[in-house]
């Protein structure tokens, strides 16, 4: 499933000097000139739209806090689980 296309766009790029055809495509702020230029550009496409920002949405601390604190939970108490087992069988060992 593709997000997107890549496609050839017109961006204005800052210039020292413009002639008047290229500040006709793009706007001149103070003494800055801009010109316009053709580059490649990967388009999102309005379909995704949805996927993206789920994606992009806000972090859940709340959430990651919880599966973090289940996690370090969990590894504790399979490292008494093993150190118990490790003390049994060092005791059956010796006898």
């Amino acid at each position: 499933m593709t997000t997107g296309t890549l496609q050839n766009v017109v961006v204005c790029v800052p210039a020292a000097s413009a002639t008047t055809a290229q500040q006709a495509a793009c706007p001149s702020v103070g003494m800055q000139y801009y010109v316009p230029a053709q580059v490649q550009a990967y388009l999102l496409d309005p379909a995704q739209h949805n996927f993206i920002d789920a994606a992009l949405g806000e972090f859940d601390y709340a959430y990651a806090s919880a599966i973090w604190g289940l996690a370090f939970s969990m590894v504790v108490g399979l490292y008494f689980a093993a150190h118990g087992i490790g003390l049994t069988l060092g005791m059956v060992r010796r006898g």
